[in-house]
């Protein structure tokens, strides 16, 4: 999972916005001409690498030799602690993206700056010097010398520009707490180097900065929320000149991209060029069998707990598999960190396998990645690994205990949770060598073969490891196969043939893609499809293939669905028969009930994804048993799908729970000596959990994302690429809609979910009618608009039965709904 912060920053009041990038540096004099080197380093401590680094009176300097003058070196920006699980943590490179930095001269001055690298050019031609007009640099600082040599011409600056917010931090923290009014801001009087280290190959700088706010109310695991301290480290990175050749991207494999503009050329279609992200293995024979002499080197950290270390050192190597398959040997090995303290995790040089340990968990683990921004070639990865065990517990504790049948003990447990961790580092491991997820991956294998443990031993319950697979648990007396994604899967191997397989005969980029798109041709066998997060996103009505989704298996989802549905009703209406154990309260029961629902909620909710859907292939023309991009789901499914939801979502029956059970979900009450924050202790507003809410949760969820105004324009719009009958319309889903939920108002039976649910039914139809979302088409306004009629006729004629206090109150309310929709003024929606 690989989501980023946007850049940006809203200041309010009191609070000042940090100081500009390299404003520390800044004289507020003339500086004195620069001193004699041999008489400024005197007494001073020079560390020698790849730029010397010299430390005096407090202060740092870097020493550029002349010919590093204008060079270009690769800068990153990691943080070296988190925030407790509220923002970045410790070691996630995306803060800011690895760049160029080149230092220039000017006078007695050193411009420090990030030089634009997405123009691929050759320096000297018309368009290189046409690129270096157009597109702009990014300043750092301007810096006076502090010490010349005259001898060799190397010159000495100041490191202050690092103490500023280069990173990028205050974007972080803007996303973090979101209201300026209690927003942070760095302090520049409380920033230091806290120490430097110069290598052969590369300089780490690292620093300390506190981030201040006068009234913090979001971050509240510090001793003293106001104070925050924020370690960064700088690498300074000797800009490879390796001859390596990157690889260009292919939309039917999914890698992470590094894009760059061509201007060079005119020859290409595009100027866009994307670059495969992945690591140089180097392999001694390229073409043959033949060991990397440069292999990807993963150190384990020591914050790794002790009974965690093998399973992560076992998933991480099982990638030499598919770099075997190709011929690339001992591709990937692990070591322990050492038990050195002069060994540095935050040295680029090494790829960290690190355990966060946070008060507020925030997405199980992570990838880290660091490419060269000119190629793609990948100069650091990681893992964090983000409280992953008390996951894997709980799931096993509510979900597959209880599932099977089976006894929930400490050895069972255990084994889950490693097998829930070696899924978890395959996971992550695999966007450490460029691939992106895959989701999509769960549509080749059917029900029987994931009940097989044979089968999944050899395949995984997933074609990837890169798809987001939920646990494969099946009903007590259903045989099951493993549990989690155990293997690489073949599109894996599939993938990593593309990404690092050798293509004979091809000295640059552009001469591998006949071979590169021979190999990527297999789009339309489901064993090698791929589709990733952007064909996933349903809210907003962007992804349109059923086919796509998370935490979903089987080539049936929606079977597999009723399936887990049922299993979960079965377990959520007898948690009290399991949960608590005797002598322990009751949250135990509360969060079983709660775990299981979680689950349940997503199924229920998954075949919106259906209506109006089309299938979407990523094959190119002339591949093996291609079809058009674009194909129709049948109506029939579209129907099936409806009345799935209708059965299992929209319906009181879905709510309805055993009332025994509901009368223990609670939780314990207790107080702090110390205060605390929400992670100390943070209750719901009520005792009990509230059905009615969480069925409104998925309703909503599920109704915004078939009315979304993109789902509704496309829904209105597949009569002009498909026969008449072929698929839904708009006009299904506005009657399938209404007779779904408002089909018997004023039926007194009628629970306070499925009431709810019309009343917040209604109220989207007078809004689609009154005040449209911008881009609702005019159609589904005029369905909108009928729909309410027949409200407005069926709730008065409901209103005429007699009929308890609480249904007549909602039948009337429902006309006044309608009714005054119908007689307000409406809006026009913007296009």
């Amino acid at each position: 999972m690989l989501s980023r912060l946007s850049i940006g920053a809203a200041v309010c009041g009191v609070f000042l916005m940090s100081p500009l990038v390299g404003a520390a540096a800044q004289p507020t004099q003339t500086p004195a001409p620069p001193k004699a080197y041999a008489t400024f380093v005197a007494g001073a401590t020079v560390d020698p690498g790849l730029i010397p680094i010299v430390t005096k009176d407090g202060h740092v300097y870097l020493s550029l030799a002349k010919e590093q003058i204008g060079a270009d070196f690769i800068e990153t920006s990691v943080p070296n602690t988190g925030l407790g699980g509220f923002g970045p943590a410790a070691g996630e490179p995306y803060l800011a993206p690895a760049r160029i930095i080149r230092f220039e001269r000017a006078g007695n001055k050193i411009v420090m700056r990030w030089p634009n690298t997405f123009a691929q050019v050759t320096a000297g031609t018309p368009q290189g010097v046409a690129a270096s007009q157009s597109l702009p640099n990014s300043v750092i600082a301007l810096v006076p010398i502090a010490a010349t040599d005259d001898s060799n011409g190397s010159v000495l600056i100041p490191a202050d520009p690092f103490l500023t917010d280069l990173a990028g931090y205050q974007a972080a923290f803007d996303a973090t707490v979101g209201n300026p009014m209690h927003g942070y801001r760095n302090d520049p009087s409380r920033a230091f180097f806290t120490s430097t280290k110069a290598f052969p190959d590369n300089d780490v700088l690292r620093v300390s900065q506190t981030w201040a706010s006068g009234d913090p109310d979001t971050i509240d695991n510090a001793p003293d929320p106001r104070s925050v301290e924020v370690g960064i480290t700088y690498n300074i990175i000797a800009a490879p000149h390796d001859g390596y050749v990157p690889r260009i991207s292919d939309p039917r494999v999914g890698y992470f991209m590094q894009p760059l503009l061509n201007f060079q050329s005119d020859d290409l279609k595009t100027r866009n060029v994307n670059y495969i992200a992945r690591w140089n293995f180097a392999p001694e024979h390229p073409g043959q069998p033949s060991k990397a002499t440069r292999p990807l080197v993963l150190y384990l950290s020591n914050t790794i707990p002790m009974q965690y270390r093998e399973t992560v050192k076992q998933a991480l190597l099982t990638w030499n598999k598919a770099f075997n398959a190709i011929g690339i040997l001992d591709a990937v090995q692990v070591q322990q960190q050492p038990a050195d303290p002069n060994w540095d995790p935050e040295d680029i040089n090494h790829n960290m396998i690190r355990w966060v340990d946070t008060t507020a968990p925030q997405y199980g683990a992570e990838a880290l990645i660091v490419t060269d921004p000119r190629t793609g070639e990948e100069l650091n990865v990681g893992v964090n690994v983000d409280a992953v065990e008390g996951t894997a517990q709980r799931y096993f504790r509510y979900i597959v205990a209880p599932a099977r049948g089976i006894a929930d003990t400490k050895a069972a447990e255990s084994a889950f949770e490693q097998q829930y961790l070696r899924s978890v580092v395959l996971h992550e491991s695999g966007h450490d060598l460029g691939l992106q997820h895959n989701f999509i991956g769960s549509m080749a294998y059917t029900a029987k073969q994931l009940q097989n443990k044979a089968f999944t031993s050899k395949y995984g319950v997933a074609t990837s490891v890169m798809e987001y697979a939920p646990v494969n648990v099946w009903p007590k007396g259903t045989a099951n196969g493993d549990y989690n994604q155990l293997v690489l899967g073949p599109y894996d191997y599939y993938a990593v043939k593309y990404g690092y397989g050798y293509v004979p005969n091809a000295a640059t980029a552009q001469a591998e893609l006949p071979t590169l798109r021979r190999w990527a041709s297999r789009w339309a066998d489901p064993t090698y499809r791929f589709a990733s997060d952007e064909d996933a996103f349903f809210p907003g009505g962007h992804a349109i293939d059923p086919r796509v989704q998370q935490f979903d298996l089987t080539n049936h989802p929606l079977q597999w669905c009723a399936t887990q549905g049922a299993m979960l009703r079965t377990l959520m209406n007898s948690v009290d028969q399991r949960f608590p154990q005797g002598g322990e309260a009751y949250d135990d029961a509360r969060r079983a009930f709660l775990s299981q629902a979680g689950q349940y909620g997503r199924c229920a909710g998954m075949a919106a994804h259906t209506i109006g859907g089309e299938y979407l292939s990523r094959s190119a023309k002339g591949d093996p048993h291609a079809t058009l991009p674009l194909t129709a789901v049948p109506r029939s499914e579209e129907a099936r799908a409806w009345h799935f939801l209708a059965t299992g979502l929209f319906s009181d029956a879905a709510w309805t729970f055993n009332p025994s059970v509901l009368r223990t979900l609670t939780y314990s009450e207790f107080s702090s000596l110390t205060g605390g924050g929400s992670w100390v202790y943070n209750p719901s507003p009520r005792h009990d959990v509230s059905i009615a809410t969480m069925a409104a949760g998925a309703q909503n969820a599920a109704l915004a994302e078939m009315y979304a105004p993109l789902t509704l324009q496309r829904i209105d719009e597949l009569s002009a690429k498909y026969s008449a009958g072929s698929t839904m319309s708009l006009g299904d889903l506005f009657n399938w809609s209404y007779d779904t939920i408002l089909g018997d108002v004023g039926n007194t039976k009628s629970g306070i979910v499925r009431r709810n649910l019309q009343t917040r039914y209604a109220r989207m139809l007078a809004r689609m009618w009154v005040s449209p979302a911008a881009g609702t088409p005019d159609d589904a306004r005029a369905l909108a608009r009928v729909a309410l009629t027949k409200l407005a006729a069926a709730a008065g004629s409901a209103g005429g039965r007699r009929l308890d206090g609480t249904a007549a109150a909602q039948v009337a309310a429902l006309a006044a709904i309608a009714k005054q929709a119908l007689a307000a003024t409406v809006t026009s929606p913007t296009p």
